[in-house]
């Protein structure tokens, strides 16, 4: 375990290090992004060494450069820390009890997980070959960008970069990649808890201040800068606690109902099938993600999406001093000097999704232009004119253009594998009880929210209607008209388009999300948290209509859409409820002014609300606790060593010992043969844990990922006769045969082992020795190599 320690004691250095940059960025946050410092520390570090790899592809790609990155990364940390010393001295002040639950939240949940993966760290089953293929590749190779592991040949055609961040951390601490696979997924734990946590008790604690700020005689209309003051954060606390339980840890309603079918026998859980609710979909949610330790790319994202979350509400605070033109234009990234590293961390942020998981590109991006939008709306006076439209679109555009910028050497070596855009088919489009068992306790915590919004009289609005009215198209003012014109609508949909119950129901609650963000506008920090809810519910309702295209359009057509757009709500759901959950209880409070029983009436009804609360989040925490259970073998053995090879000394100690022989005697990125099997086998197990390329390795998930590359040249026609080459090469008698396969590809080690002994039984695997050079013969694996191409 000291090397979870290790990878720990990294992330918080690059945390500690990246403050003054943090605190000049997030400058409107009350915790000036403490919270987010090391996610940003992490990703500043990564793209440092990334770009200058990727753009000038001879640098190598070694401890040495990374550690150089890192020297030059502290030394600008030092004059930053001159720089913002008192801001960061004020912050340290007002909020110690905050970062302390901030540093304890971040080690907590990166041992928890730490822990979890003790009783199991090995690496195979479902996809976690590919996963492991992947960061193994990019450590072994010494220049970028890295080289396909199932390819050989080939760059990787795949998100890799946050596989990349976390190779690159390992790298740097000396850490192996079968080790780096739980050390990484323990520490983007942790990133993320701790995110998810920071940005609700930011928009907690901002929303507390402007009520105390409102309640001041003569103060009610006008609140000092969000970049001025420096509101304490302890009392947000327990709303962000209850962020990262509901984000990280609860699981669905149908993990519930699974348990409660099978009358809570946790020994017969099973803890895989709540993400297979809808038919012919997945539908993951964190706990089960990290339960299960997928390395996928948009689990490794996650922690990175929620500080894009942070950046957009930073956006949507900006407020500057109206007599000298207000935060207009690019000042909405702030004044000054801190104008360029706002919109360079922001773009920094957003670009590096699309290069860790494409989805989430569009639905951040599209937040943080949605919250420029709303923040020029209110520095422009709520006054539609040809000035608000050029300093919206001089702001967009410069983001996403820089956002773009920024990551070009991975567009220059990327084919994305998407086939355009597909309608959904009736059949095949979710039921809403499904929808119910997925989303259940968030739906009740937000429209409960949205009808509390609508009938209690906002803060802004008991102060001054004249403010709600300029805020606002004159239409919102009749709302109750306005929900009547938007319930017909959705009635019309239900009676026109089949089995559209859970569109319907998704797209009003949209709907009625737009309308209450407009009209609470004032109060941005409630505005924000009910544009989180809706972003997410209008991502489900478009779901039910539209999906992208792509490899398994004919079979399974809205699977990669529903799993990966479903993946992005629980996170925005999961801020909404605990943040949302400070709105509902101060609607639900009663009024000074009300007679003993219209109080009466309203404990009551709090009462009655936080019991369905409490018992709907009781049911969340079911899977948690039966699901590790199940997950862990019931915690029947636990082990002292996150080494996910560790694992195969047993099972295969053939293979184990020939793959720890050649990570330590082999450098560089030769080619390697092994044979080829079955996607979802133990095949292609040497260059998953070596990073070695081989000739071909899954061929399903290479299709996958190569699935537009194929129209370039003649590429299809390489990629359909490799299999038949291998098989060639490990049967065909002739030396001079074998050596002109072997020439034509490059191969300089060739891997017989137990399963291709049980793949060519009648083949004379021993006659590689004749014409091959044997460089490792232990048990029943022999290594051979093309002679004269040793490194």
């Amino acid at each position: 375990m000291i090397e979870l320690l290790q990878m720990w004691a990294l992330v918080e250095v690059l945390g500690f290090a990246c403050l003054p940059l943090t605190v000049t960025v997030f400058h409107n946050l009350p915790d000036r992004g403490w919270a987010f410092s090391k996610a940003l520390g992490v990703a500043l570090l990564a793209f440092g060494v990334w770009f200058p790899l990727m753009c000038f592809q001879t640098l190598p790609f070694s401890q040495l450069f990374i550690a150089g990155v890192l020297l030059i990364l502290l030394a600008g940390s030092v004059i930053g820390f001159l720089r913002t010393r008192q801001t960061i001295s004020k912050v340290i002040h007002s909020n110690s009890g905050y970062l302390a639950a901030c540093e304890v939240i971040f080690l907590g949940m990166v041992f928890l997980l730490g822990w979890i993966r003790s009783y199991g760290p090995d690496i195979r089953n479902f996809e976690m070959f590919m996963d492991e293929g992947f960061i193994a590749s990019i450590m072994r190779s010494p220049h970028l960008p890295p080289a396909d592991m199932w390819m050989s040949g080939y760059a990787l055609n795949y998100y890799y970069y946050a596989h990349f961040t976390v190779g690159m951390l390992a790298k740097l601490l000396g850490q192996s990649p079968s080790i780096a696979f739980n050390t990484g997924i323990c520490a983007l734990f942790g990133l993320t808890a701790v995110n998810l946590f920071g940005v609700t008790c930011n928009i907690v604690g901002w929303a507390k201040h402007v009520r105390r700020a409102a309640r001041t005689p003569g103060n009610a209309e006008s609140v000092a800068r969000p970049d001025t003051v420096h509101p304490r954060l302890l009392g947000a606390v327990p709303y962000g606690l209850l962020t990262m339980v509901m984000g990280l840890v609860l699981g669905n309603l149908a993990a519930t109902q699974q348990w409660w079918r099978e009358h809570g026998d946790a020994t017969q859980f099973d803890w895989f099938s709540p993400t297979r609710v809808v038919d012919k979909t997945i539908n993951e949610f964190p706990a089960f993600s990290f339960l299960l330790s997928c390395f996928h790319a948009h689990v490794l994202a996650l922690a990175f999406t929620i500080v894009a979350i942070a950046l957009a509400l930073n956006l949507f605070l900006e407020r500057g001093d109206e007599e000298d033109g207000g935060s207009r234009g690019l000042r909405v990234f702030g004044r000054g000097w801190r104008l360029p590293f706002t919109l360079g961390a922001t773009a920094l942020i957003l670009g590096a999704l699309f290069t860790m998981n494409g989805w989430d590109f569009p639905t951040y991006v599209g937040l943080a232009i949605i919250c420029i939008a709303l923040q020029q709306w209110l520095a422009h006076n709520a006054h539609f004119d040809v000035g608000l439209i050029l300093d919206v679109f001089t702001a967009g555009a410069a983001l996403i253009a820089l956002s773009l910028l920024l990551y070009v050497p991975f567009y220059l070596h990327f084919i994305s594998p998407a086939l355009g855009l597909g309608i959904v088919d009736a059949n095949n489009r979710s039921q809403p009880g499904d929808e119910v068992l997925i989303y259940g306790t968030f739906a009740f915590i937000f429209i409960s929210l949205l009808v509390i919004s609508a009938i209690k009289p906002g803060l802004f609005r008991r102060s001054s209607p004249a403010i709600v009215a300029a805020t606002r198209p004159a239409w919102l003012n009749r709302e109750a008209l306005s929900i009547g014109l938007i319930g017909l609508v959705g009635l019309l949909v239900l009676l026109l388009m089949r089995n559209s119950g859970t569109f319907v129901l998704a797209g009003l609650i949209t709907a009625f999300g737009v309308m209450l963000v407009l009209s609470r506008l004032r109060d941005r920090s409630l505005a924000f948290v009910l544009l989180l809810g809706t972003v997410a519910f209008g991502l489900v309702a478009v779901c039910e209509v539209i999906f992208l295209r792509d490899v398994f359009a004919d079979s399974d057509p809205r699977m990669n859409t529903v799993f990966k757009f479903y993946f992005q709500c629980w996170a925005l759901l999961s801020i909404t409820s605990g943040a949302g959950l400070f709105f509902i209880l101060e609607g639900l409070r009663p009024a000074a002014a009300v007679d003993a029983v219209q109080r009466w009436v309203q404990r009551g009804s709090q009462a009655a609300w936080l019991v369905v609360l409490c018992v709907l989040l009781l049911a969340g925490a079911v899977y948690p606790l039966v699901g590790t259970y199940a997950r862990t073998n019931h915690y029947a053995q636990r082990t002292n060593s996150l080494d996910g090879l560790q694992y195969m000394q047993q099972y295969s100690p053939g293979d184990y010992y020939a793959i720890r022989w050649l990570n330590s005697h082999v450098e560089g990125d030769p080619v390697i043969l092994e044979s080829v099997g079955p996607d979802y086998s133990n095949y292609a197990r040497i260059s998953a844990f070596t990073g070695l390329p081989t000739l071909m390795g899954w061929v399903g998930h290479e299709y996958q990922w190569r699935v537009n590359w194929f129209n370039h040249g003649l590429n299809m026609a390489d990629f359909a006769r490799r299999t038949g080459d291998i098989d060639t090469i490990y049967t065909d008698p002739h030396p001079d045969v074998v050596m002109s396969l072997l020439a034509r590809y490059q191969v300089e080690y060739v891997y017989v082992g137990p399963l291709e002994q049980a793949k060519y039984p009648t083949a004379d695997l021993h006659r590689f020795g004749a014409f091959l050079q044997v460089v490792y013969a232990a048990g029943d694996v022999t290594i051979y190599q093309v002679t004269g191409q040793g490194h």
